[in-house]
């Protein structure tokens, strides 16, 4: 990992809980393929396929991640500029996996309009008395504000 600065703690450990992270999702991908893979053995179903190109991808996404992960470790006793450049890279790749990888949506599915979320009458026979509305929540007096150090 290169030697580390004292000072440069915080960025040792969001690299460790960045790897550990990365490690749960390519298993999980790994094991959902499994399933997949004998699953489509048993019959050809396009849900399946489709499943599996959207594993690759987010895969794809995870080893670009890692590779961005590591030489952000490699570059850890170097210039803040760097350091940032690849946390933004980092920080953009997982971004792009929020928006690239899509569930499997069937073509059956139909948006959920405004109208069809509409409900006429009460619910209360179907959640109960103790539903908490929105006049039971209190109004804040301030936004809470947040500030990162190193940001």
């Amino acid at each position: 990992m290169g030697e580390l600065k004292r000072n440069d703690k915080k960025y040792t450990e969001w690299y460790q809980l960045t790897n550990v992270k990365l490690d749960s999702i390519t298993n999980t991908c790994d094991r959902i393929e499994s399933k997949c893979q004998a699953q489509n053995d048993k019959m050809e179903d396009l849900s399946i396929l489709n499943i599996n190109d959207q594993l690759r991808i987010l895969k794809d996404h995870v080893l670009e991640i890692t590779k961005n992960t590591n030489q952000f470790a490699t570059h850890l006793a170097k210039s803040d500029s760097k350091r940032k450049k690849l946390k933004n890279e980092i920080i953009a790749n997982i971004e792009q996996i929020h928006s690239n990888y899509e569930p499997h949506i069937p073509r059956h599915y139909t948006p959920l309009t405004e109208e069809k979320l509409s409900v006429k009458g009460s619910l209360t026979p179907f959640l109960g008395e103790n539903v908490i509305s929105g006049k039971d929540i209190p109004e804040l007096e301030e936004w809470p504000t947040f500030s990162g150090e190193g940001e």
